[in-house]
């Protein structure tokens, strides 16, 4: 396996945590706050740092004082903090998932770095994004591309939330060579950004950069046609 690879186990519960489906009962409190750190110890990995280069990628987004950003799938809110510091004072950084427990975790964090003013989280639906209209300089998505349904016409619905200029960045696993994906290295279910690329063309977007700083990733950023 690759030295810059995350561990199997990680990368598997990466691929899913942020954008799993919500159980059919509601949890308690008590246990879904408990799932929440479980899913937390995960996401926050000291490992993460090294293969996802946080700093890099937060200069790579080229925020201001006062963009306004969603990150989709935000799980524990690893880029949505760090994406409230580069706009702040103005600005504003919505971390969304479909976890109750995950916003509840960001809400909480937000509040502990006194970070309230400019950081929130939110409740998002899995299939159908209904987010403010030409409100946001960006949309990102990390290491969640995989688990979009009906991916063309979701980027459609979401492409009327952008500002004129505004911007979306896909950050994944780039999709290995077959005979890896047979050892076990990763997940098969990881989309090429080939396959991206197309995706968003036809959703009426076009390529502005495929940045590839990243050992283990692809970046592209897309820019309404």
């Amino acid at each position: 396996m690759r030295a810059y690879l995350p561990t199997l186990g990680l990368l598997t519960m990466l691929l899913c945590v942020n954008c799993q489906k919500p159980a059919e009962t509601t949890p308690t409190p008590d246990k879904a706050a408990l799932e929440a750190e479980r899913i937390a110890a995960i996401l926050e990995s000291p490992d993460r740092q090294s293969w996802q280069m946080p700093e890099k990628v937060i200069e790579e987004l080229k925020l201001k004082n006062g963009d306004v950003v969603a990150d989709i799938g935000a799980g524990t809110g690893y880029f949505a903090r760090r994406i409230a510091e580069k706009v702040a004072p103005k600005g504003q950084s919505i971390g969304f998932d479909i976890n109750p427990a995950m916003v509840d975790y960001m809400q909480r964090d937000a509040a502990t770095r006194e970070m309230k003013q400019n950081y929130r989280a939110e409740l998002i639906q899995s299939r159908n994004p209904v987010l403010q209209k030409d409100y946001y300089d960006l949309i990102f998505f990390c290491n969640t591309y995989q688990h979009i349904e009906n991916r063309v016409a979701y980027f459609k619905t979401l492409s009327q939330s952008l500002k004129r200029k505004g911007r979306i960045v896909i950050i994944d696993f780039s999709k290995l060579e077959k005979a890896d994906e047979e050892s076990g290295e990763v997940p098969a279910n990881l989309v090429d950004k080939n396959t991206v690329k197309r995706e968003f063309k036809k959703a009426g977007f076009r390529l502005k950069r495929d940045l590839t700083f990243l050992p283990s990733q692809f970046f592209l950023e897309f820019t309404r046609g």
